[in-house]
């Protein structure tokens, strides 16, 4: 073994603290890069296996799918993984200023100091990685059985109430993910430790020897803010003085304990919006069952016009939805609203006297060409369709717009009436170029529709008519029986469609579906729980590597300064007094990061909100509760951390200590 290792080996089991908490870290970085690299690879197979079986496989576009997050994943564990490493290397460096200068006073080369640091890196790799890797793949295999929890449940449900659907990861150990872990992995910890190596190799021996290190002493007095010896005492004078002086350790610990707090708050924030968009996807009714009639679309392109088209498989026309809403309403007189679409087929030309010029404001400029619009045309069920004609003050028979636009206006739900109903003609245009022209009898405001009718407003014109074929219709059912009721609606559909098609994906046919509204709810948000889920698992690994090197950095700290706690000992300062000045300097270490790391979270909270309201109408809320959570966090980590190091060398023999040499 060669000199230079044979230093590094001796160093490493001398501090041998330190050499644990690096090695954690980077075992929780090898871990987690191992994780995402392998959790990719059940997500390319999945997708693969999915497209596949669709004949729709398209590799370069499944790998860009796969690769661009995990891309971005690694992005950040490398970057979090250098700043902690690298730090361990370098207050190792530092510690060893001295011996640095004797070696090259005796001859040592500046390849033979980085060789040393370097030779540290790979006994730490040898150990670290391949334990990072196994923990890795255990935390793949956890994933992979906590995405199947949530993925069998929406499997279950998805079939209820769509097309056949099975969804399944498996945990595959691919080579290419652990090659691809492990030589990210290696390079992280070898460039971590070249950094402060390269510098170490570049100080003159004399400076070395001198002990010119991370704590530079100056000739010009460290100057120190007088309100601080007022309030803390001596005490707090040192400590301020300390922190000045250690900037290097300081900024480090700092930034550890930043990024923690900026994680944490963001943490908190998703997780309030994820809840807001949960909320904002649920349906606005008292419906307990949805009775659901379904029909695929086929599109085209028309060779007449180069428009794109849509024809319906299997549309339903009214008067079939009027024979099951009568059926339906026969189990204990259950409360029925029946509500078929069509939002695919026509777009609706409208005239320029018509159009408010508010909606033109609020439209991109891409939806509305020529005041051409998207249209949508419904049917209701006999009884509440005289209802709506009787509320829209018109005759039976009629139509009527549904005069309302909601949309998203800077993060808050707003609401516009888009039309004065001047010239009554609107024409519908489909995709073929054929025109179809409906006169509208009548308006109904916001106010006057039922909550029924208020379904995700995609469509600036809707139109409800007496009668027409749909592409799809819901039943709206409130029973009191649910269960019951569930039973006795799958009959009745049974009944009407005995020959009913459960289409799979890609394939065109249509199908219909009973199920409860809970459930519906559930299929829409076990995507983003699952989601959330997977976001609190990964910045939880993440500021656990950023904790080691808060840990490392202070306990280190705390170590190295034990001569100069003797000689302050020796000079009058009671154990209690030193205790209290430790104390002092882990609050200005938290007060540094909260000062920093606050308002830099709220920022991204900002940020993060602003681009989630160009979609979805959810205000912006500070997570005040994450936001004090991080600040009691912060202080007890630095406080718990001082006092374990204190407690290592508060039993050591003073007069010892100060014989000894840094």
């Amino acid at each position: 073994m060669k000199i230079t290792a044979k230093l590094a080996y001796s160093q490493l089991k001398v501090n041998r603290l330190r050499t644990f908490w690096t090695m954690v870290g980077v075992i929780l970085s090898t871990a987690l890069i191992t994780a995402v690299c392998s959790f990719g690879a059940s997500g390319y197979a999945l997708i693969k296996d999915f497209l596949d079986a669709n004949k729709a496989t398209n590799n370069f576009k499944i790998m860009a799918t796969v690769a661009i997050p995990v891309g971005i994943l690694s992005i950040i564990i490398v970057a979090m993984s250098v700043a902690v490493i690298s730090n361990a290397f370098r207050v190792s460096a530092g510690e060893r200023t001295t011996q640095f200068g004797i070696l090259k006073s005796v001859g040592a080369t500046k390849k033979q100091i980085v060789s040393t640091v370097m030779s540290e890196s790979i006994f730490i790799s040898l150990v670290s990685i391949p334990l990072g890797i196994l923990f890795g793949l255990f935390l793949a295999f956890l994933g992979v059985q906590v995405a199947n929890h949530f993925l069998g449940e929406l499997n279950s449900l998805a079939h209820i109430m769509m097309h056949k659907l099975i969804i399944v990861f498996d945990f595959i150990i691919s080579w290419q993910a652990l090659v691809i872990a492990t030589v990210i992995s290696f390079s992280t910890i070898l460039l971590s430790a070249w950094l402060p190596a390269r510098k170490a190799a570049k100080s003159y021996a004399i400076d070395s020897i001198r002990g010119k290190g991370e704590v530079k002493l100056e000739r010009k007095m460290v100057k120190t803010n007088p309100l601080i010896g007022k309030i803390f005492g001596f005490e707090g004078v040192l400590a301020a003085k300390n922190m000045k002086r250690s900037k290097r350790n300081l900024r480090s610990t700092v930034i550890s304990l930043t990024v923690g707090v900026i994680l944490f708050i963001n943490l908190g924030f998703l997780s309030n919006q994820v809840n807001s968009l949960m909320k904002m996807m649920s349906l606005d009714n008292d419906a307990a069952v949805i009775v659901d009639y379904t029909s695929m679309v086929d599109n085209y392109i028309s060779e007449k016009t180069g428009e794109e088209g849509a024809n319906i498989v299997e549309p339903i026309n009214s008067e079939l939805g009027d024979e099951i809403t009568e059926k339906l309403r026969e189990y204990n007189n259950t409360r029925i609203f029946a509500y078929g679409g069509d939002m695919e087929t026509y777009n609706a030309l409208v005239p320029k006297g018509n159009l408010r010029p508010i909606i033109k404001e609020v439209l991109k400029e891409s939806e509305i060409t020529d005041n051409e619009l998207s249209a949508e045309l419904i049917t209701v069920d006999k009884e509440n369709y005289e209802k709506l004609c009787e509320k829209a003050g018109v005759s039976i028979g009629s139509n009527i717009l549904l005069n309302y636009y909601d949309y998203n206006d800077n993060g808050k739900q707003a609401s516009i009436k888009p039309f004065e109903i001047k010239d009554k003609n609107f024409k519908l245009i489909e995709g073929n170029g054929s025109i179809k022209e409906i006169k509208v009898h009548g308006e109904l405001n916001r106010e006057e529709i039922p909550r029924e009718l208020f379904v995700p407003n995609t469509n600036i014109v809707r139109l409800v008519v007496p009668q027409g074929e749909m592409r799809g219709y819901n039943w709206f059912s409130t029973p009191k029986d649910i269960d019951g009721f569930i039973d006795y609606a799958n009959g009745v559909m049974n009944e009407v469609f005995p020959e009913t098609y459960v289409y799979e994906y890609g394939e065109l046919g249509y199908r219909t579906s009973v199920y409860k509204t809970d459930d519906f709810m559930k299929v829409m948000n076990i995507p983003i729980v699952l989601a959330t889920v997977f976001l609190y698992s990964f910045i939880a690994l993440l500021a656990l590597i950023g904790l080691t090197n808060i840990i490392s950095t202070m306990a280190t700290n705390v170590r190295v300064r034990s001569k100069e706690f003797a000689v302050l000992q020796s000079v009058g300062m009671t154990p209690e007094g030193l205790k209290r000045m430790l104390n002092l300097e882990s609050i200005m270490y938290s007060y540094k990061s909260l000062a920093i790391g606050l308002p830099v979270g709220i920022l991204f909270t900002y940020l993060i909100s602003k681009s989630i309201r160009t979609a979805f109408p959810i205000p912006y809320k500070l997570p005040w509760l994450m936001i004090l959570i991080s600040i009691v966090v912060v202080f007890a980590i630095t406080w718990i951390t001082m006092q374990y190091s204190l407690s290592k060398i508060k039993n050591k023999n003073i007069i010892e200590t100060i014989r000894l040499e840094k």
